[in-house]
């Protein structure tokens, strides 16, 4: 499955630097943990790739923690996204206890845009994901797979984006769990700014506690290509087990052309 990743990234990345065509970032769109984890349903553009840079950092009691993600996405066929993305991860366990690091996994994905928002329905899309082990003892022991449903809808300048579907993984990631959420994003100001906030919940099919988010963030573009993310992120279900946590999210995103001109990024209003 590693191999399987690299192999894509290399392939993608080679199809990136052949070509020099223009394409636009879109600072409105919702993609996943960027900064939150509820995503909208249109890929990305036809012909365009984009590399995505981002870190997610705890400081809880005792446990401080650092999770990073390098994510390079293609719209190679039309209304399809393609995704590779690799995982490390830093945990720091204590004073005098010591650090483990590790990659939690690498993964693919495949994002099938249904259909685009019309006046009478939402964006409709589904994505398919796959992750191999990782490594060290905070990465998965096992692969995982999951199927996800994606729901987007515009009210005036909000939009609200709304997520479900069901994660397979072994006995010694947790086992399988449903998952989901319901989100949005809103542009603030007369600048490129987007706000987004959401509640993002996995429910274990074993009936274990679940496992709830909150998160609240902001996407502003600083370059036609270019976006920054910040936010602000925290699990609920452990605020009820007495160890709150805040989450800081931080990420950067650009978009590059293949294989000659890219079309603008559509509108995500009603058109």
């Amino acid at each position: 499955m590693r191999s399987l990743v690299l192999s894509a990234f290399g392939a993608i990345a080679a199809l990136g630097v052949a070509t020099g065509a223009a394409a636009q970032e879109d600072f409105r769109a919702a993609d996943l943990d960027r900064p939150i984890m509820v995503e909208d349903a249109n890929p990305i553009e036809f012909r365009a790739w984009e590399l995505e840079f981002g870190t997610r950092g705890g400081l809880a009691e005792g446990s401080q923690h650092l999770e990073g993600a390098l994510e390079l996405k293609a719209g190679l066929l039309r209304n399809v996204q393609i995704g590779v993305e690799v995982e490390p991860v830093l945990q720091r366990l204590g004073s005098g206890v010591g650090t483990e690091t590790g990659l939690e996994s690498a993964s693919v994905h495949l994002l099938y845009g249904v259909r685009r928002e019309t006046v009478s329905g939402p964006a409709l899309a589904v994505r398919l994901d796959a992750a191999s082990p990782g490594t060290g003892v905070l990465g998965n022991a096992d692969p995982q797979g999951g199927l996800k449903g994606i729901a987007s809808r515009s009210f005036g300048r909000l939009r609200l984006h709304g997520n479900g579907g069901y994660m397979i993984a072994s006995e010694s990631d947790g086992g399988d769990y449903w998952r989901g959420g319901l989100g949005g994003d809103y542009p603030w100001g007369l600048f490129s700014r987007a706000l987004l906030a959401d509640v993002y919940a996995e429910i274990p099919t074993s009936g274990a506690r679940a496992r709830v988010w909150t998160e609240v963030g902001m996407r502003i573009q600083i370059s036609n290509v270019s976006v920054l993310d910040i936010g602000l992120a925290t699990r609920l279900d452990e605020w009820e087990a007495g160890q709150p946590n805040v989450e800081i999210v931080l990420g950067f995103a650009r978009v590059f052309g293949v294989g000659g001109t890219v079309p603008d990024y559509p509108n995500p209003s009603i058109r």
